[in-house]
């Protein structure tokens, strides 16, 4: 069977092969994408990217590649692998060739290229690739530092948030727990020697949660016995660095394992094909949402959706057919979302969403038009074309309820969707009784 290339049909070009969310949204932070090709290939990339909500720039001296998350370059002349070498110093790199000769891919990888894209590009393969710069940046990576010291933390604090790490202080170890909750470090960084309870008491409590095992923990102490560091490492810790330490050295050793961490986590917690969160890692999130909101109070919603016919997907055009399908939806709700939302491969053809911040009535709307924007793309399996619907269950967290709760109620409106004849987004009322919004309610 031929490829699968999903694409909207509207008055706006698409590009094809390919996968292009319309209308267009405004590009974000963190989204600037640079190109060193043609002026035909950069418009195509335009085109292309920029239905994913990326800017993208030409290739030229006043462009600063430190403002970009990831650079694409065809290199179709030697010039281009020395540009290739001089942007990876300041960004990601992915080559956009069909050589795979393993001496161009020496080479390559000799000019700082991390990766190659097939050509013509294909939107889906382009943006989890830019997905997955962003995410293995080691600028979003967060530290949690626990330190009575309030003086020494905040020194300690200023160092690691200067070479791009995001820092949560605590001077509280009793607190230790609900700062991991709230903050979701990648890495723990804490003194030994405190008021209330010892480094090492901390990390023994925090381990007997299971969700807290893979969380690299760093040690801070002025203690010198080898046996206290020795104990140390036996719980659990991963590196210990004695005080008083070089804030250089500090935060290039934090910076380094906070990397590994980030992106050890992501193979731990994505679903391979979507590179979105898996099953265990959604209720994880959720269950973790549930009690913050019982602290502070917060709304959010649930919604579970669920590909329409999807089985007849895969026995009519393939399982491959079914995986593009898939991913092309992982992809729109990707773009369709805010960074901020909890995306989730639930199972199969099903999916899970945390829209954070969010009541039920608004995210009806938001998932709707996500809704309304999906069954118009069109999927294309050699001659033919075809498009693919979903059906949405929503529910409300209220503070009576917990995750499971939350779970049990999207799952019942999901079924009143499918019951209700698919393609269209069911919310509980607050009397519990279910309201369907569908193609008619918005004529």
């Amino acid at each position: 069977m031929g490829a699968l290339n999903g694409k909207i049909k509207s008055n706006a070009d698409a590009i094809s092969p390919g996968y292009v969310r319309l209308p267009s949204p405004a590009p974000r932070a963190g989204k600037r994408v640079l190109v060193v090709d043609t002026d035909e290939e950069l418009a195509n990339t335009q085109r292309l990217l920029g239905g994913l909500g990326f800017e993208v720039l030409a290739y030229d001296d006043s462009v600063d590649p430190t403002k970009c998350c990831i650079a694409l370059v065809n290199p179709t002349m030697d010039e281009d692998l020395r540009i290739c070498q001089s942007l990876s110093r300041h960004c990601k790199v992915m080559l956009t060739t069909n050589n795979r000769d393993f001496q161009f891919k020496i080479e390559a990888v000799r000019m700082g290229a991390e990766g190659l894209l097939a050509r013509p590009l294909d939107a889906v393969e382009v943006f989890s690739s830019l997905e997955d710069s962003r995410k293995t940046s080691v600028g979003g990576a967060r530290v949690l530092l626990v330190d009575d010291d309030e003086l020494t933390a905040a020194v300690h604090a200023m160092a690691l948030e200067e070479c791009g790490l995001r820092v949560a202080v605590l001077s509280n170890p009793l607190q230790t727990e609900a700062a991991i909750q709230d903050f979701r470090p990648d890495l723990l960084l804490m003194d030994i020697d405190m008021p209330g309870a010892s480094g090492l008491d901390v990390a023994r409590a925090i381990r007997l949660d299971p969700a807290n095992l893979s969380l690299p923990i760093l040690f801070l102490s002025a203690v010198r016995k080898k046996a206290m560091q020795q104990s140390a490492r036996e719980i659990g810790g991963d590196d210990f660095i004695r005080k008083p330490v070089d804030v250089g050295y500090l935060a290039k050793m934090v910076r380094m394992r906070a990397a590994r961490s980030v992106e050890l986590r992501q193979i731990m917690v994505t679903d391979g094909l979507t590179g979105l969160i898996n099953h265990v890692t959604f209720k994880e999130r959720l269950a973790a949402e549930c009690d913050r909101s019982t602290r502070k109070p917060a709304d959010f919603t649930v919604a579970l959706l669920d590909l329409d016919h999807f089985k007849s997907i895969n026995d009519t055009y393939g399982h491959q057919a079914g995986d593009t399908v898939i991913q092309t939806f992982a992809t729109h709700l990707k773009c369709s979302l805010r960074t901020v939302d909890v995306i989730a491969r639930y199972g199969g053809e099903e999916f899970a969403i945390i829209l954070l911040g969010t009541g039920i009535e608004m995210a009806e709307k938001t998932i709707d038009r996500i809704r309304s924007e999906f069954e118009r793309v069109q999927f294309t399996q050699g001659q033919e074309t075809f498009h693919v619907t979903f059906s949405c269950g929503l529910a409300e967290w209220k503070e009576s309820r917990n995750a499971e709760d939350l779970l049990a109620q999207s799952d019942s409106a999901l079924y009143e969707a499918k019951a209700n004849g698919r393609n269209c987004v069911i919310r509980l009322m607050a009397e519990g009784h279910p309201r369907a919004r569908t193609i008619s309610d918005k004529q």
